[in-house]
Order: C-alpha cells, then structure tokens, then sequence
C-alpha cells in the first residue's frame, strides 16, 4: 500500500543539523524563547521611565517578540520536521539577528548617553533625617542605565543563541 509520508519515499525531512555531541537544540530555543520573555518584561519599566530616546520600550518588546517566534519555531522545527518549516526556522532565526544586531547598536547608546536632567541640590544639614536624601535625577539616571546594561546582556545572549540556532538550520537546510 503506498504512502505519501516523506519517510516512506526514501527521502528523510530535513532536520536541525548538530555539530556537536552536548549541543542540545531544544534547550538552545527553550532560552531563546525564555530570554524574548524578559526583553518583553523589561520593556514594562521602560514604558513607564519615558526617558532618553522616545518610544524606546517598543525595542524590546518588538525584539523580544522575534525572539520567542525564532526559539518556537526552532523548538517545532526539531519536534516535527519538515523542510517548510526548517526555512520558517532559518528565516526567522535570521530576522531577529538583525533585530538583534540593531538592538546591539540603540542598547549601546543608551548606556552611554543617559538621559541627563537639572542638577538638584540636596541638603544635607538634616543628619537625623530617616528619609533618603539622594536627588530622585540621579536615581532614575542610574536605573535607566542598569535597565540599558540588562537589556545589553539578554540581547547578547540571544545574539549567541540565535546564531547557533540559524547556523543549525542553514547547515540542516543545505544538507538536504
């Protein structure tokens, strides 16, 4: 009885190639899609800080989001293959490399060119004062900066992540 199964015709579905022995792709796309969890979480504070560049929390939230499909679509991809898919998967893989990239080069600058604001001036006569006495200026200065060095970190480790998953699906690709 014949059947329309790509297994049956002799010819195997492509699959997510591995270069190595410990390279686990499920995990790999597991922490792509997890990392894209917390660049869309850390747009929320960016939303409402509403410093440095206007409109900024949209960056991650719209990187973040390229992130997850990239790591479902790798995740499906090695699940079920299918050459259809393994393009989905390189195609999307690809895209948010460049999201990634451009994310690289906007996280950089925010890093180093923070929001600046009028000094204030603080007095510090009050030595019995419970109450911080530190300008509210410089603290938001500071938490827009660590917020640009995390969002720095994750968008690396997705760099890395999503180039292995894209090399794999590339290679996977040519090799069938």
């Amino acid at each position: 009885m014949p059947s329309t199964q790509a297994g049956s015709r002799g010819v195997a579905p492509p699959k997510l190639h591995r270069p190595f022995v410990f390279y686990d792709l499920e995990a790999i796309a597991v922490v792509a899609i997890l990392v894209g969890v917390f660049q869309v979480f850390l747009a929320l504070p960016l939303y409402f800080l509403n410093v440095g560049l206007p409109l900024l929390f949209v960056l991650p939230l719209f990187v973040g989001f390229m992130f997850v499909a990239a790591g479902s679509f790798a995740l499906a991809c090695e699940k079920s293959p299918s050459r259809r898919l393994m393009k989905v998967c390189a195609y999307t893989n690809l895209a948010g490399l460049v999201g990634a990239l451009c994310a690289l080069c906007v996280y950089s600058m925010c890093i180093h060119s923070p929001p600046t604001f009028k000094p204030c001036i603080v007095d510090k006569t009050d030595f019995f004062s419970y109450h911080d006495t530190g300008c509210p200026e410089d603290k938001t200065t500071n938490f827009f900066r660590l917020l640009a060095t995390l969002l720095l970190i994750y968008d690396i480790a997705a760099l890395i992540l999503l180039s292995l998953l894209s090399f794999s699906a590339l290679k996977g690709l040519r090799m069938n």
